[in-house]
């Protein structure tokens, strides 16, 4: 219903809010900060501003008739293939380009009746490269090739606890330190982990056992609890 009022409402084309300018930017921005919550995690208001932006994008999409769907999920592997194969596969930076040339040409067929502006799309896609270029993989960079402060020590085996739940990714404290993590099974917030390994910017992480802690015996003669019961007996029939 609420769509459908949008199209009675917004049916003449005119409004800004369907203008497919203001839809593509709005679409667009909306992934690029979805990218920017997962290259540095947060709090969840970046996460948060990503998701409000996209919704709104999807139903001034789905209010406007003239909306190629095909190219809508085009545009959206475009951007995110862009700026986040590089993230998870160094080698695969040089295939990232292709993003780039998809989202310009999803642009230019995202409606069938008024096209988005070429100089629109392209402003969109010199600052994807930009930000691309001189912030994201900067950051990148420092993050796996300078140890920060606190991070001298070894992360491998250190212990923290969820923050986001994992399922399978989400966001993990460890050493006071937010990290991207994910884990072979779903862990709840504030679940205590382990770290298994560093992958660049993510950390691989498993649910932590819990640490023994040896039980205090009222009396010397009482036997460790790790001791076999065979063993206790024989002891005894010694004694005898």
């Amino acid at each position: 219903m609420l769509v459908t009022g949008a199209q009675n409402a917004l049916g003449n084309g005119k409004c800004g809010v369907i203008d497919p300018n203001l839809t593509y930017l709005l679409f667009v921005f909306g992934l690029w900060t979805s990218v920017f919550g997962l290259y540095i995690p947060g709090t969840g208001i970046v996460e948060l501003l990503a998701g409000a932006a996209i919704v709104g994008a999807l139903i001034t999409l789905a209010a406007n008739p003239a909306t190629n769907w095909l190219f809508v999920v085009l545009l959206g592997i475009g951007v995110l293939s862009y700026m986040l194969l590089p993230l998870y596969r160094r080698e695969w930076a040089r295939f990232a380009l292709l993003g780039l040339v998809l989202q310009a040409v999803s642009g230019l067929f995202l409606f069938t009746d008024a096209p988005v502006s070429p100089i629109l799309i392209g402003v969109t896609v010199a600052i994807s490269f930009g930000l691309y270029q001189f912030v994201l993989m900067p950051f990148h960079r420092k993050q796996t090739s300078e140890p920060t402060v606190g991070e001298d020590e070894l992360l491998e085996g250190a212990h923290g606890y969820v923050v986001k739940p994992l399922d399978p990714i989400g966001t993990v404290n460890v050493n006071s330190e937010l990290w991207t993590a994910y884990s072979n099974e779903s862990l709840p917030s504030g679940t205590y982990v382990r770290v298994v390994s560093k992958e660049g910017l993510r950390l691989f992480v498993e649910r932590a056992k819990p640490k023994h802690t040896p039980r205090l015996t009222e009396s010397a003669e009482e036997p460790p609890p790790d001791l076999p019961l065979q063993a206790l007996r024989h002891e005894d029939e010694s004694l005898r």
